[in-house]
């Protein structure tokens, strides 16, 4: 039988093995749970340590590349084709000539075609009336913006549709017509309220 300094020296290396036994994590305790979760959370000290609006890194959508982060209303007119003469939009519509879109809806635009003259050759929009641009003052909600495409380059407008679209306090991007076609693409997308004004491609000035 061992004596009582045997029994003891007995308890203390049991209790010696099973601390020893012990799991890392369970002597850690909520340290350990605390620290794997910094690994998923924003760096940012701005946001509150429980903070509940984090991504979800077992998102199937995560995995899926990059989303368009906007709504984009299917019935949104879009140039998509740009002629040489006209231009064709995301609902098989054809436009030959002048496009105009305003509040997503499509015109021709009645301008002259490119005339000549003793200086050269004018260019459709420096013989813009401004009763064609009317409806930029008419329409609720009024476009915030006018994207002008010159065709092939930029040109500007004529110093009468100018002076109007000024009085009116609406803000005008001259471009191409490749380029401002684009950007109404874009803006339209973006929920911007803007308005298009182009000239076929096909005229080089």
């Amino acid at each position: 039988m061992l004596g009582k300094v045997g029994i003891s020296l007995q308890r203390r290396a049991i209790s010696a093995s099973l601390a020893l036994a012990k799991p890392r994590s369970s002597m850690l305790g909520h340290r350990s749970t605390r620290s794997s979760c910094a690994a998923v959370r924003f760096k940012s000290s701005s946001r509150p340590p429980n903070d509940a609006h984090q991504y979800d890194m077992k998102a199937p959508e995560l995995d899926a590349g990059f989303a368009n982060v906007y709504q984009v209303d299917p019935n949104q007119i879009n140039v998509t084709e740009i002629l040489t003469t006209g231009f064709r939009l995301n609902n098989g519509q054809a436009i030959y000539g002048p496009l105009f879109i305003v509040n997503n809806t499509p015109f021709v635009l009645k301008i002259p075609p490119p005339m000549p003259s003793k200086t050269g050759i004018i260019h459709p929009l420096q013989k813009l009336d401004p009763q064609a641009l009317r409806v930029l003052n008419v329409v609720k909600p009024k476009p915030e913006l006018l994207v002008v495409g010159g065709g092939a380059n930029i040109s500007q407008l004529s110093a009468e549709a100018k002076n109007y679209l000024t009085s009116i306090g609406l803000q005008v991007e001259l471009a191409n017509t490749k380029n401002a076609s684009s950007t109404f693409n874009t803006l339209a997308q973006e929920g911007r309220n803007v308005a298009l004004l182009a000239i076929p491609s096909g005229v080089c000035i």
